[in-house]
């Protein structure tokens, strides 16, 4: 079950990675160390505490993975019920959600703990990696890198070896994945540190996803009005396309 799939823009794509890598390092470098997006982190520490017998440490990234998994519940139950009133495009939903939670946390007194902040990011990264999965016709990952990075080597190595040179445009499409998401990381880093805005930088993130929900409202706009004037548009929202096998959606 999917919320979304009409494929995004290469661009848009870009920008939900810089916002996905930029969320990773606001966590970690602004939230004590911790990592929102991917959990393999987070439950690769639970493990090692665990093991040393330190409980309450391990304890405490349980509520982070939760919230995660709250997310994935949450964008699934929106593809589950999208012909109640306004869940047509449930990505709009997912959107305003996600800038509203990234306002709320860079308005919230430093006093509240971290543990707070970085569940509502896990919450909302969730959102996002289960709502976009392709750009063009290629899936890849919004919030975690490694299936990205794996799908690009494997189709950049089918293209030099011309075993496959259509695999060329894939690999086009996920380096630009790949290094929007390590540059979305380092803008992360800098703007979360204690001398930029801190626990305020996910005032940027916002900021990209109201753009990408602007772009993607004029895309959804002139989509229907040609598929009204032509009977139909291919990729016109609400329209299944298959998804092709061999991606950068699992893990990180």
């Amino acid at each position: 079950m999917r919320v979304r799939t009409r494929p995004e823009h290469p661009a848009t794509g870009a920008a939900l990675a810089v916002v996905g890598g930029f969320l990773d390092a606001y966590t970690f470098v602004a939230h004590g160390g911790v990592f929102a997006n991917a959990q393999t982190g987070n439950v690769v520490f639970v493990a090692i505490h665990a093991a040393e017998g330190r409980w309450a440490q391990a304890a405490g990234y349980l509520p982070i993975i939760g919230a995660f998994v709250l997310g994935l519940v949450a964008a699934e139950w929106l593809a589950a019920h999208r012909r109640l009133p306004g869940l047509d495009d449930p990505t709009r939903v997912v959107l305003l959600a996600e800038i509203a939670v990234l306002v709320a946390v860079a308005g919230l007194p430093r006093s509240v703990p971290t543990l707070a902040t970085t569940m509502a990011v896990a919450f909302v990264a969730a959102l996002q990696v289960t709502t976009f999965r392709l750009v063009r016709d290629t899936t890849y990952s919004t919030t975690m890198t490694t299936g990205n990075l794996r799908t690009l080597v494997t189709a950049a190595y089918e293209w030099l070896s011309g075993y496959d040179p259509t695999q060329r445009v894939v690999a086009q499409r996920l380096a630009l994945i790949v290094l929007a998401f390590a540059g979305g990381a380092g803008i992360g880093a800098v703007a979360s540190a204690p001398g930029a805005l801190g626990t305020r930088a996910t005032l940027l993130a916002a900021a990209v996803l109201a753009v990408v929900l602007a772009a993607i409202e004029t895309h959804t706009r002139r989509t229907a009005g040609g598929g009204a004037a032509g009977g139909g548009a291919a990729g016109a929202p609400g329209v299944a396309r298959p998804v092709p096998a061999g991606v950068g959606t699992d893990g990180d």
